[in-house]
């Protein structure tokens, strides 16, 4: 039987990705995890995998370059023989990928890509009969809700993501959606969907109809007059205008969420590094000679760090709809600034991991963050990261919770600084600051206190480790 493939979910926040290209053409024999398909998420972008081997087939019609696709759609099939019988999947009908300064779509596709869009806008809301229900006890249009299931199915969960956003954007005071409260902006499903992922501000899109719905097209001439006014800018010769990427609209879009969802606090500590930088250039040769890279700060720091969390399961958390929920692994994200904007790649299970084994996967990620070329898990699934700008100078900073994590510890650079010995002589040692920002519903103050603590004891009484 012919296993299907559809488009995972690379990335925390993804909902849908761009087509870049197809690595495989259809009829070619692939190997289970060899990449077949290149793919733009919200953060860059991503390779995605064979899940078995066999004769790729059936690529669905209008899954091309340019093509918004959401998660969870099925794409193609992985066939056991090319002769083998495999479904027959209707057009995707998704949007085109017209980003403002792109170019990635020519007039023809455009047109092409407005008339399937406008088909898909007309049709009726695809959701099931408690989903129906729900909207209605929540007094919630369901043609005003992103639908992110099989084809654009509305799901519970979309309903309680659009509830969540309606209370952020309304008044501190208002708790919850009222059914009388009527969203200030009416819009198709397909719209809403385009404007996300151009990161298009909908209050700025001025409705072509009557209605005053917004419709695909309208947040296409929004893009098409954007574009035309940025060629414009050199009139003045005033100001120059950049357009954020991707990733540089996901990053700001989510710490804004953060700091108006989670109450935040920070607890700073100073670490003496004497011992941990004797150690690693103790092991710096033998761990050079395994990955043909020296062990860096960094990757003493989530080895101690992943050690931590274990004992510290709250630290190791995400808070969500009103528990504390406790991850079974720790998978650190480690904070690294690109062309495209911050991304956060993970190393999983890094408490299972030798300090060889993380500089290993570090070199790896630095060299993909340098190509902006991922695989399919490399940007999801974090439970705690670590910032490290200790490299740009950076003496101490604050950094935001990355949700849905409960916390983030920032690393400054390693300054000699005086220090008072219990004997009363003065010394210069190495010090470091490290500051732990938390979400205060996880834990609190002492519970992220101790856990700091205990980072900086085991930095400054470090043994060689494995």
């Amino acid at each position: 039987m012919a296993t299907e493939v559809f488009l995972p979910k690379m990335s925390d926040n993804m909902e849908a990705g761009v087509i870049v290209a197809w690595l495989v053409k259809d009829g070619e024999r692939v190997e289970k995890g060899q990449p077949i398909l290149e793919v733009e998420t919200d953060k860059a972008a991503v390779e995605l995998e064979a899940p078995e081997g066999g004769i790729l087939r059936g690529i669905r019609p209008g899954v091309e370059p340019g093509a918004i696709v959401p998660v969870g759609e099925t794409i193609a099939f992985i066939a056991l023989t090319l002769d083998e019988l495999v479904p027959s999947l209707v057009s995707l009908g998704a949007t085109r990928a017209h980003a403002v300064g792109t170019g990635m779509e020519p007039p023809a596709a455009q047109t092409r890509s407005a008339d399937l869009t406008e088909a898909a806008e007309t049709g009726p809301v695809r959701a099931t009969p408690p989903v129906r229900r729900l909207a209605r006890r929540l007094g919630i249009e369901l043609q005003e809700v992103t639908g992110t299931g099989p084809d654009g199915r509305v799901t519970e969960r979309d309903l309680h993501a659009f509830v969540d956003e309606k209370n952020r954007v309304q008044s501190p005071r208002t708790l919850s959606v009222s059914p009388r409260v009527a969203e200030p902006r009416q819009m198709s499903p397909v719209a809403r969907r385009m404007a996300e992922a151009h990161g298009v501000d909908l209050t700025q899109v001025q409705a072509g109809n009557a209605r005053g719905r917004i419709r695909t097209k309208d947040v296409r001439a929004f893009l098409e007059s954007a574009q035309t006014g940025l060629a414009g800018t050199g009139v003045e010769g005033e100001a120059e205008w950049v357009n954020l990427t991707r990733a540089q609209l996901t990053t700001g879009r989510r710490m804004l969420q953060s700091l108006q969802t989670a109450p935040q606090f920070s607890l700073t500590s100073i670490v003496d590094m004497t011992r941990a930088l004797e150690l690693r250039e103790a092991e710096s040769a033998r761990i050079e000679a395994e990955t043909g890279v020296r062990p860096s700060v960094t990757g003493l720091l989530i080895r101690v760090v992943a050690d931590a969390l274990n004992r510290y399961r709250r630290v190791n958390a995400s808070f969500v709809e009103g528990r504390v929920k406790l991850h079974r692994q720790v998978n650190i994200g480690v904070a690294v600034g690109t062309e495209q904007g911050l991304l956060v790649p993970v190393i999983r299970n890094a408490d299972k991991k030798s300090l060889a084994d993380i500089t290993r996967e570090l070199k790896s990620l630095q060299e993909k963050a340098g190509r902006l070329r991922f695989g399919p898990s490399d940007l999801s699934g974090g439970t705690f990261t670590i910032s490290n700008l200790g490299m740009f100078g950076v003496d101490n900073f604050y950094a935001i919770v990355n949700p849905p994590e409960s916390a983030i510890l920032a690393v400054g650079r390693i300054v000699k600084t005086p220090v008072g010995l219990p004997d009363e002589r003065i010394v210069l040692r190495p010090m470091m600051n490290i500051t732990l920002s938390i979400d205060h519903r996880c834990l609190d103050g002492q519970q992220g206190a101790e856990f700091l603590a205990l980072v900086k004891q085991r930095l400054e009484q470090l043994s060689p480790i494995s």
